[in-house]
């Protein structure tokens, strides 16, 4: 007696390469309700004519491409949870695909019949939630959204490691090299050469250092980063050891000197006001460098995206109660009020380049700090960005 085909939320695959589908359909048919089409026009109409659930799509196919598809289907189709398939490699499509909010995962081939199984589970599931409530669909694909970021980035952190320590070296390597800046400089004043290019080579030797010791400051702090992301998906174990107490001032500095090239072709500037001695505060300074820099190129950003000249991103910094208030005032473009009250909310985003993470993530570190991070802003006059952080007793 042959099997009945099992019930229950239909699973749309596509991909153009009918052994891929046959083995998929065979693969996967005692566990779940399958259909399968070769093109994205032909799953656009099966689509029209039933609830489907789970749209799973190779990326590149000839005519209609996944992304396009996916596009679609979030469109016309918005309950369908959506993912894709791709035997290549690079990450780029599918961080696009999931930015735009066109997929919730995306899976490898050759996949593994365990792991798919459980994959097309949990979207089926995700999928049956999903009509009951909207908003609990939506946290839900949010929520997976974020875990998927998390395991690409697992995937980069090892390629990211290595060059970073090479470029580390070579710092160092050049670091000894300006020991010898004030016999160099010696050697280049008693050289013959014309003026203008003897002037050029001392200001180079004379800023070597400093350059350099920046230089691996931001080399440093981005290896930091990247240990974040490692540990991002290692589990937390409380030690119950306090963060060492920091002082924010050079890292407030260090972030306008990173900043400092966003301001130049717009003819804006960065500036800071506040005293030169401020009260230090327990939080890791590679989280504190990671907001400010976020905030600060935010600012710098909308400056230049007005278009005049003249505009400024000033830093105010003053202690308050036990608490060291940092505020970052803008006089650029501003935010209307409906883009305003969704400012912190993952993924969403009013850049063609961003990804909707960035004060999303501030928020985050500073209210593990016991801190508070705060937005306000006015279309056409500029934003202000306030972070709080209590005092090192």
């Amino acid at each position: 007696m042959t099997a009945s085909p099992p019930k229950g939320p239909l699973v749309l695959y596509v991909d153009d390469e009918r052994a891929n589908r046959i083995v998929l359909e065979q693969s996967m048919k005692t566990e779940f309700n399958i259909l399968v089409a070769e093109s994205g026009e032909k799953a656009l109409e099966l689509l029209a004519v039933n609830e489907v659930a789970v749209v799973v799509t190779d990326m590149r196919m000839p005519g209609m491409q996944g992304d396009e598809l996916l596009r679609i289907v979030k469109e016309r189709h918005p309950q369908s949870v959506r993912m894709v398939m791709t035997a290549h490699q690079d990450v780029g499509p599918i961080l696009r695909a999931i930015n735009e909010g066109l997929v919730a995962r995306y899976i490898i081939k050759p996949w593994e019949r365990p792991e798919l199984v459980q994959v097309l589970r949990w979207a089926c599931e995700a999928w049956s939630f999903g009509r009951d409530s909207a908003a609990l669909h939506r946290r839900l694909m949010e929520t997976e959204r974020l875990a998927t970021l998390g395991s690409i980035a697992g995937l980069l952190v090892h390629d990211l490691r290595q060059p970073l320590m090479s470029q580390l070296a070579n710092i160092e390597v050049l670091q000894d090299f300006a020991l010898d800046a004030p016999i160099l400089s010696q050697a280049i004043e008693g050289a013959e050469m014309e003026a203008e290019t003897r002037e050029r080579l001392l200001h180079f030797v004379k800023d070597l250092k400093p350059t350099l010791e920046d230089l691996k400051e931001a080399t440093m702090h981005l290896s930091k980063l990247i240990t974040g992301l490692r540990d991002l998906s290692r589990p937390k174990v409380d030690t119950g050891t306090e963060l060492p107490a920091i002082d924010p001032l050079p890292i407030v500095r260090h972030a306008m000197a990173v900043c400092q090239e966003l301001t130049m072709k717009s003819r804006s500037s960065i500036g800071y006001d506040g005293p030169q001695n401020l009260p230090h505060v327990r939080i890791s300074s590679t989280e504190l460098m990671q907001v400010l820099i976020n905030v600060v190129s935010n600012g710098a950003q909308a400056v230049a995206a007005r278009g005049t000249p003249n505009g400024k991103v000033e830093i105010h910094a003053r202690e308050d109660g036990g608490m060291l208030e940092l505020q970052i005032q803008d006089n650029g473009v501003g935010m209307p009020p409906d883009v305003l009250s969704r400012a912190g909310t993952p993924f969403f985003t009013t850049r063609a380049e961003g990804t909707g993470l960035g004060i999303a993530q501030c928020q985050r570190l500073i209210g593990t700090a016991g801190g508070r991070f705060l937005i306000e802003s006015e279309q056409g006059k500029g934003t202000t960005v306030t972070i709080v952080l209590p005092t090192a007793a």
